[in-house]
């Protein structure tokens, strides 16, 4: 599976996940990286980016079923905790602010409440899912907008696109 025998992916003691490799002298390096996927969500095994702090690119995972078991299990952990996004299952109010609307909703993690612009509406995706991101770029999903109480719908359909 591993086609770089040389070459180990793990998690250190301090939870960095770590890229291990013969460097050009040959001694091993091992290069704290960060996993990043190169397509959102369409294919999350496929294409997954090692990076090191500077943003540069260590090595590039085409598919993580070429990976040894233990060395999947700790980038896909990886991406999971880093592509977290909540996922709404109510909507409680969403009040208009000057320039931005506060929403407060339930969602698979607890109560959140965040903010948005008012010239960025939720995005209908593909499934009946609706993609909503705060004025920080946090991402909140609705997995299924039918799935929704009739009050959450009534408020959700005036914001969307």
């Amino acid at each position: 599976m591993n086609t770089e025998p040389d070459r180990k992916i793990y998690r250190r003691p301090d939870h960095r996940l770590v890229l291990s490799k013969a460097g050009e002298d040959g001694k091993t390096v091992d290069t704290p990286v960060q996993a990043s996927s190169c397509f959102p969500w369409s294919l999350p095994t496929q294409y997954v980016s090692l990076l090191d702090d500077k943003g540069k690119e260590m090595l590039l995972i085409e598919d993580l079923s070429t990976l040894p078991p233990q060395e999947r299990a700790v980038i896909e952990e990886e991406l999971r905790l880093k592509n977290f996004v909540p996922r709404i299952t109510r909507i409680q109010s969403i009040k208009r602010e000057i320039e931005l609307f506060h929403w407060e909703v339930a969602t698979s993690s607890g109560l959140r409440s965040f903010l948005t612009h008012r010239h960025e509406a939720p995005r209908s995706l593909h499934g009946g899912k609706v993609l909503i991101r705060d004025v920080n770029g946090d991402l909140y999903l609705i997995d299924d907008v039918k799935a929704l109480d009739p009050r959450s719908l009534k408020l959700l359909w005036m914001y969307l696109d």
